[in-house]
This record gives C-alpha cells, structure tokens and sequence, in this order.
C-alpha cells in the first residue's frame, strides 16, 4: 500500500507537471501575442500618419493656384515622398516607392478613387492615393522578439490614406464671411450654363446706382436685393447649413462675425428669403468696421481713394441652383451648390434706407481686385461656372 501511494503520489506530480508546462506555455504565447500586437499597432499609427501627411502633401502640390493650368502629378508624387520620410514607424523612416503612390479623381458621392496615370486634367486629377507600408518590399516588417518562438520572424503592415483637393462649393471653415448665397441663373445665363465672366460683362445683374461714396454716385454696379417677396428677390439668405432648415438673425449673425462653422459644398444648403433689416445692419457694421469689428484682423470694407469712405471689400459667395423658375429663395428650401463666385462689396443699405439691398461688382481674372487667395477659378462638374479652389486638401480615406 506504501509503495502504492508513493507511486500515486508521483503520478500526480507528473500529471501537475504536464499542466504547468502547458499553462507556461499558453502564458508565453499570450506574452508574445500582447508584445508583438501592441508593437504592430503602434507601428500601424505611425505609418498612418506617415501616409496620411504623404497625401496631403501631394495633392497640395497637384494643382497650381490659378485655374486652367494642368494638374502637376510628378510634383504631388515628390511631394508626397519627402513627407513620407519626414515621419518614422518603430524608428524606421518611411520610404515611399513612387508605385505606391497615384494620382487621379474622386468620387465624392460614392467615395470611390479612381487612378489616372499620366493625365493632367485639372478637372479629373483632384486627387493623390498613397500606400505606405512595412514589409519586404518597403521598409521592411516589424521584426518579433518573443514571436520567433513560435516561427513568426516578423509582422508586414500597411497603411493607405487619400487626399483630395476639391472644387468648392468645398469653402474651407471660416471662408464664408457672410450668410448669403447667389442664384446661378441671375449670374450665368438662365440655364446656368454661359460663361459667367463674359455674362455678367455684358449683362449685370440687377443694376444698381452707388449713392454713399460722393466720388462714385451714380457709378453703375450690381445689387443683391432682399424682400420678402420671392420676385423681389435676387440673392437668398443662408446658414449654409446642410441639415437644419431654420434660418434665424442669430444664426446668420453668428456667420457675419465668424464665418461659416463648417466646410461648405458637399450637401444642399436651406436658404430663405425676407428683408432681415437686423442682420443687413450687421453686414453695415462688418462693412465699415464699426462697432463690435473694429479691430478685427478680417477686416470688412477698404477705402480704395482715400476719401473716407469705405467702397471695396472682395468677398467670396456660393452659387445655388436656379431659383427662378424654381423655389426663389423660399423659406426652407434645400438647393444645391454648384460653385462660388467672388463680389466686390462697395455699399450696404442701412436700415433707415428703404431699399435693402447689397450693391457691388461680380470679380473675374483679370480684374486688379482679383485676389488668388479668395477668388482662384476653377471649373467644377456640371456646369462652367467659376468656383474658388478648396484652399487646402483634406483627407477623404
């Protein structure tokens, strides 16, 4: 019976033996998953940021500042691997082969890039992919320490990102400085469809007289007319907003000081109609930096002749769909934008005048006043109508 129990006894020694080895070795192999997966995923967000700042970079580079020049594909590619190797993954400076990188257009409504190699439309070629990666092809995988136990030397990642330099419609936060938006039909034919430049040369829109500036009455410029009544009515009021259809004086107001909150031109914005004799008294104040603007680094209104009266101040607005015959500007309409155009701002109705109305002359190239960083031209889809140039490129994948 002793020896029995001895034997017992060693056979449960054993027994503990075969499950602590076991027990070890589910340890260890947890040790080297956590190790190694946590060493991958950092790696991971570095190359992300890597290729993130690669596609930003290239298609900062892709188009020229000015409309109708050629999209520049080499430079976004360059552009696009020396910030590629700015940034580092486990200590790794990130190469970026330049066969990883494309470019070509986005689908904004599908979300869907398509490559162009070799093309320089400036109308398709918005657009710059990138691949980043770490393994045998470039940079190299993540090597394992406690993985090589189990035979996994290394771990390959990669990473992609798209950048996209729109068409506005895309106005950048901030960049819309007052709550109004243009009738396409009024500026551009009524299909929408003629050259806006040579339209509003030949025919203005609305004409108007200046009356405040003494070295100017008289002059023949074209008006922004607000009214309640939709045949008054030639620009609409909005909060650019693309979700909420209440459009009230304080949210336009809050637009008058600090621009639009967000990015405009993805979506249709709700405008509205009426005189808003509250909010035109504040685009007065912006115009002539008067009261709560005074000082403020935007600015509003410039006297151009030294006469004391401020008569200029270039502005970019966005073009909606024809509103005539459609909605015109009725309370709670959603329309779509189709580009932005830029006015130049030379006076504001106060509120003691009858009329209320914004008077001022549409700006093309050309044009001394015209301003790259406000007014750069291009031509969107679906219709030649000048639109200013996201002033940034902004990741979209």
């Amino acid at each position: 019976m002793r020896r029995d129990g001895i034997e017992r006894r060693q056979g449960e020694r054993g027994s503990v033996l075969v499950f602590v080895t076991i027990a070890l070795v589910a340890l260890l192999a947890f040790a080297a998953w956590s190790t190694e997966t946590g060493q991958a995923w950092t790696a991971k967000g570095q190359l992300q940021a890597a290729s993130d700042s690669a596609a930003l970079a290239g298609a900062g580079e892709l188009l020229e500042p000015n409309a109708g020049t050629a999209s520049d594909p080499a430079a976004a590619i360059a552009a696009a691997q020396s910030y590629g190797q700015e940034n580092h993954s486990i200590g790794v400076a990130i190469t970026i082969p330049a066969g990883d990188i494309q470019t070509g257009s986005w689908d904004m409504e599908n979300r869907v890039f398509t490559a162009l190699p070799g093309s320089t439309d400036p109308e398709q070629v918005r657009a710059v992919k990138v691949l980043g990666r770490r393994d045998d092809t470039a940079n190299g995988p993540i090597p394992t320490v406690l993985g090589r136990i189990f035979g996994v030397d290394d771990i390959p990642i990669a990473a992609d990102a798209i950048a996209y330099i729109g068409f506005a419609g895309l106005l950048p936060p901030g960049t819309a400085v007052l709550p109004i938006a243009i009738d396409c039909c009024k500026i551009s034919g009524s299909s929408c469809d003629q050259d806006y430049c040579e339209y509003v040369a030949s025919n203005p829109p609305n004409p108007c007289a200046l009356s405040d500036d003494p070295a100017r009455a008289g002059t023949m410029v074209s008006c922004l007319e607000f009214a309640s009544s939709n045949g008054a009515q030639n620009a609409c009021w909005t909060e650019l907003d693309p979700a909420d259809s209440s459009i009230n004086t304080p949210g336009l107001e809050d637009i008058i000081e600090s621009g639009n909150p967000v990015a405009v031109g993805n979506d249709p914005i709700y405008v509205d109609n009426g005189s808003k004799t509250a909010v035109l008294k504040e685009i007065w104040n912006r115009f002539h930096d008067a009261g709560k603007y005074s000082g403020d680094p935007e600015g509003g209104g410039a006297d151009t002749n030294d006469n004391g009266v401020n008569d200029s101040w270039v502005i970019p607005l966005p073009i909606i769909e024809c509103q005539y015959p459609g909605d015109g500007c009725a309370g709670g309409s959603s329309q779509e934008i189709v580009g932005v155009v830029c006015f130049d701002v030379q006076e504001v109705s106060t509120p003691s005048e009858g009329e209320k109305q914004i008077k001022g002359e549409f700006v093309c190239p050309g044009d001394p006043r015209w301003d790259d960083s406000k007014c750069s031209v291009g031509f969107g889809p679906g219709g030649e109508v000048p639109t200013i140039d996201a002033q940034y490129p902004v990741l979209v994948d």
